[in-house]
């Protein structure tokens, strides 16, 4: 599975803004993990629809 056009604008932005410390995308799933430097969501994945969830909300 590719990563779809809602993640990929997602990502970019955030690294435009320098607030990714590190992502991964997961092709099994579709899921692409990324790691921020913010307080509120330092952990997420961000869905294949584009929305962001923390990682304790996938479980």
């Amino acid at each position: 599975m590719e990563p779809t056009e809602a993640q990929y604008l997602i990502v970019n932005a955030l690294q435009t803004l320098n607030l990714v410390e590190y992502d991964f995308y997961d092709p099994e799933n579709g899921d692409w993990y990324i790691a921020t430097i913010s307080y509120v969501l330092p952990i997420a994945i961000i869905l294949p629809t584009g929305d962001i969830v923390p990682t304790r909300w996938r479980e």
